[in-house]
């Protein structure tokens, strides 16, 4: 990894599909300044069949911060046909997950809503939310481009247009079945490249007095942690309160309520309302977190550079973590077939000789290989029924869960390894 100075196109290892930015996505500023560059990385949720090994891709990486509104972001940009008409990626995978969408949907009804509304989801994935919302009858449509992802949503009796979100959309449903009372956009709102297109279609769909609820990654937790992981092209942008205000504003929205949560290691749901109809009085915490993140400095340019300069020291102390073990004759394997997984290996080069494969519960991933080095994924009955000596925990955030999940490893001796915010090994 190392620092520049200045924008510059990186020449990918393969032919690929992308545009590099010179402006910013929210205010469209070019006082753009780089501060981490991972070279050429594949794409992250770009599972390989072993049919297509020969035809993986990979991509420059740059991330850069606006200097005008505070956004981090990266620079180069997949197309979004590429990057999720065959997406692997299912939330109902996992029980933490479903539970917390289902928390989600009765906190939003018992807020929000009434046996009349309208709730809209887009990047609506299996139906995780959807599903909860139908549960209590109340109607819901989902918007999602990914086709065997919408298949699996229908199959579960959610309504779903499989069709990227954005201002034709939102028209398409407010003729078909008005206007919205509550639009949701989970781990979805940071992975599009003309943010302004689906806020537009926010603003259309909305009624006057609706509510838009959106989870992200949170940047001081992404910071706090050294979460280097979740920086891919799939996630284009790095949300705080600081930028992600900028852009709301310019649509005449405005921030009313935040929660800081602790799914996917440090997200925040945020909630928004049109400026002058919107009925709810804007929280405290507002203004309390947009403090936090001036007390932390992450709307400074030095503290992202802090940060690159850590992760290369988190990457090269597991890399001396597993490289001592492999001496050792143990036997490693990955759990857990996630975006930061694919991060881990490409950027640590692990490869078969050091990660057997990959253990994940997910249908879609299994049989496939990460992207990259090619490591196998498998069922997780493969990894039971195998005895390696150590585990890699890529999905770390689901800790807890796993832990319990896995017992019987850990009492045949098996230990996991967490890669962040510290590589350690996981002592019972």
């Amino acid at each position: 990894m190392e620092l520049e100075n200045k924008i510059e196109k990186t020449k990918p290892h393969q032919s690929a599909n992308y545009i590099t930015r010179k402006n910013c996505r929210i205010c469209d500023s070019d006082d753009l300044k780089p501060f981490l560059n991972f070279g050429n990385m594949p794409l992250s949720g770009g599972f390989i069949k072993k049919e297509d090994l020969s035809k993986d891709k990979l991509y420059p990486l740059t991330v850069v911060f606006c200097q005008r509104c505070k956004e981090t972001q990266i620079l180069e940009t997949v197309s979004p046909e590429t990057l999720f008409k065959d997406y692997r990626y299912t939330s109902s995978t996992t029980t933490t997950l479903s539970n917390h969408f289902k928390n989600y949907a009765k906190t939003m009804n018992d807020r929000f809503l009434d046996k009349n509304s309208l709730v809209v989801e887009f990047g609506s994935n299996d139906g995780v939310l959807l599903k909860p919302f139908l549960n209590m009858g109340i109607k819901a449509i989902g918007v999602d481009p990914a086709q065997n992802i919408t298949k699996l949503a229908r199959e579960r009796g959610c309504e779903v247009i499989n069709e990227f979100f954005n201002s034709k959309t939102a028209k398409y449903i407010k003729n078909k079945y008005g206007e919205a009372s509550l639009i949701c956009a989970n781990n979805v709102f940071a992975h599009i490249n003309n943010i302004h297109e689906p806020t537009k279609g926010i603003k259309l769909l909305l009624k006057p007095d609706g509510v838009f609820v959106f989870e992200v990654h949170y940047l001081v937790d992404l910071l706090d942690q050294f979460q280097f992981d979740v920086i891919y092209h799939e996630h284009l942008m790095y949300h705080s309160l600081i930028s992600i205000s900028h852009l709301l504003e310019i649509f005449d929205m405005e921030i009313f309520d935040v929660l800081r949560i602790p799914i996917h290691a440090g997200s925040i749901r945020v909630y928004a309302q049109n400026k002058n109809t919107g009925r709810h009085d804007v929280k405290p915490i507002v203004d309390e977190l947009i403090e936090l993140e001036e007390t932390k400095k992450t709307n400074q340019l030095s503290t992202l550079i802090r940060f690159s300069e850590e992760i290369q020291k988190k990457r090269n102390a597991l890399v001396e973590l597993i490289t001592r073990l492999k001496s050792k004759g143990k036997r490693i394997i990955g759990y857990g077939a996630s975006g930061r997984a694919t991060v881990h290996i490409n950027f640590c080069k692990f490869d078969t000789k050091t990660i057997e494969y990959i253990s994940d519960e997910s249908l879609e991933r299994q049989g496939r290989f990460i992207p990259g080095m090619h490591i196998p994924i498998v069922a997780p009955k493969y990894f039971k029924n195998d005895n390696p000596d150590y585990a890699l925990l890529f999905a770390y955030n689901y800790f807890d869960e796993v832990m319990k999940k896995e017992k019987d490893f850990i009492d045949r001796g098996g230990r996991f390894i967490v890669p962040l915010p510290e590589p350690k090994i996981i002592e019972p």
